[in-house]
């Protein structure tokens, strides 16, 4: 898949965009985020959450009380507690804290140059995070930051990436200040935006990166104007490549080999018998040549993710031991499973898989590599970054919750639900691919894929609340499948 260059962006239709989208705006301080945020919020009729100004807040709040910006317990302690509020006003958002208005006060220079490291630690990112995820999972929203796309929404209708030279921040920030009445220094603003970049970028916590998904737009030679037009029609490019996607279900079935036709019958059965639930799916949607991405609970989470395709032939990535044994060695093979080795790097199987792609067949794959705890998805192997640096397949992530404890009927201990997000696709790798070797490329895919798991779970565990004995059950697992995943994947 080609990287996708301002031209080819499509033109600007507001009403293009679906009611429920969630825009994710990333890049480093200075690019001018939060003004085209707000921008994108007036030209589609969206709600524009400001994540900087939260932290800010809190950042302004510490400082008042001579809370530390380095001491996390403290600022987490002082959050915990803290009503935290942002209302749609006219220009930027007016921000609450405890029922009192600090919009204009977390804007000074001395908030600006403690708020990354107020920012950075995790038991802040944590509490900020949910309180943004929160408002985020009703839609609707457009939301600007440093993780946003990466870590907050994983699954953002549209991500962006918007990046500019320190210079041309510099002179932004600059202009800003002037029109609130504050004098600074241009040496002064250069070096702070320098060291905040150095700060966001290496942080062990979120740090700043470019999600390999998100369009990246370099806004430095762009007027305002421009800038805020090209973001909006940068959020219309996924919404137009749906609109590809096959949706005529019957003639996919109709003209698929019968063995698939035949498989598709007797996991249709299956999935009809333990009451599998689908959410996502509804139209089957799917392009070709797709990486479909699944967590992994349970030896049943083939048949039962298996039982909701309909559409294009499906290739299996699958460990080489099970096509040792009969009869399920045949059966692998006859629905066209690839077996591959979990210890090192099988160039065989990765190329057969890469092959298959190619050619406009979906894959399969388990791309934490072995069984994981209920409830704690991922880790993810670097498997599936390699694949996608080869092949740029798209992805379509599947999360299946209730393998492990099905019972005929269905279960309400182990709710059985399949669940579709989004395809994803990578808009990023380009950028990425300048500045990365590709291993860290490969981690960076990896805990993309990791982050949309945890999502896509949230969402079910909030249409239907974690249960207790997939709490209990996912508790005893977390230990015995570390030593497995060692185990499994040790040189």
């Amino acid at each position: 898949m080609a990287s996708v260059q301002f031209d080819d962006f499509p033109p600007l239709n507001p009403d293009f965009l679906p009611r429920d989208a969630v825009i994710a705006i990333d890049g480093p301080a200075g690019s001018g985020k939060s003004t085209t945020a707000r921008a994108l919020a007036e030209i589609f009729g969206l709600l524009y959450i400001d994540t900087g100004a939260m932290y800010r807040s809190l950042t302004q709040a510490a400082l008042g009380e001579g809370v530390s910006p380095g001491d996390e317990s403290a600022l987490a302690a002082l959050l915990e507690n803290a009503s935290l509020e942002l209302k749609p006003a006219k220009g930027e958002v007016s921000v609450f804290w405890n029922g009192k208005d600090v919009s204009r006060a977390i804007r000074t220079p001395e908030v600006e140059a403690a708020v990354s490291q107020v920012s950075s630690h995790p038991a802040v990112r944590l509490n900020m995070v949910e309180r943004q995820q929160v408002i985020g999972r009703q839609g609707g929203v457009v939301m600007e930051g440093r993780d946003i796309g990466s870590v907050v929404f994983p699954l953002a209708t549209a991500k962006i990436f918007l990046s500019a030279s320190l210079e041309a921040r510099v002179d932004r920030r600059y202009k800003q200040y002037q029109q609130r009445g504050l004098r600074v220094s241009r040496d002064d603003l250069r070096t702070d935006l320098a060291e905040r970049d150095r700060q966001d970028s290496e942080r062990k916590t979120s740090p700043l990166v470019v999600s390999p998904d998100a369009l990246v737009i370099d806004s430095s030679d762009l007027n305002l104007d421009q800038q805020n037009e090209v973001c909006a029609r940068a959020c219309l490019v996924n919404p137009t490549l749906d609109l590809e996607l096959e949706t005529d279900v019957e003639s996919s079935l109709r003209n698929m080999p019968w063995h698939y036709r035949l498989a598709f019958a007797v996991f249709s059965s299956l999935a009809r018998f333990f009451s599998l639930r689908e959410v996502g799916n509804e139209e089957g949607t799917l392009p070709r040549g797709c990486i479909v991405a699944v967590n992994h609970i349970s030896n049943w989470d083939p048949p039962l993710v298996g039982s909701t395709f309909r559409r294009h032939p499906v290739h299996t990535l699958a460990k080489a031991e099970l096509f040792k044994f009969w009869p399920l060695g045949p059966i692998f093979r006859w629905i066209d499973s690839i077996p591959i080795q979990r210890k090192g790097y099988d160039a065989a199987a990765f190329q057969e898989a890469s092959k298959r792609l190619a050619d406009g067949s979906n894959l399969l794959i388990f791309p934490e590599g072995t069984r994981r705890a209920i409830g704690h998805p991922g880790p993810v192997r670097n498997g599936l970054g390699i694949l996608v640096q080869a092949t740029r397949a798209p992805m379509l992530p599947v999360f299946i919750r209730g393998s492990y404890g099905r019972k005929p009927g269905g279960s309400h201990e182990s709710p059985l639900e399949v669940r579709y997000g989004p395809v994803i696709r990578w808009h990023g790798l380009p950028t990425l691919l300048e500045k990365h070797d590709k291993k860290e490329i490969s981690g960076k895919v990896g805990l993309l894929c990791e982050s949309v798991f945890r999502e896509l779970q949230a969402r079910s565990f909030a249409e239907t609340p974690q249960t207790m004995f997939e709490r209990e059950l996912g508790a005893k697992q977390v230990k015995k499948f570390a030593i497995r995943q060692k185990q499994v994947f040790r040189a």
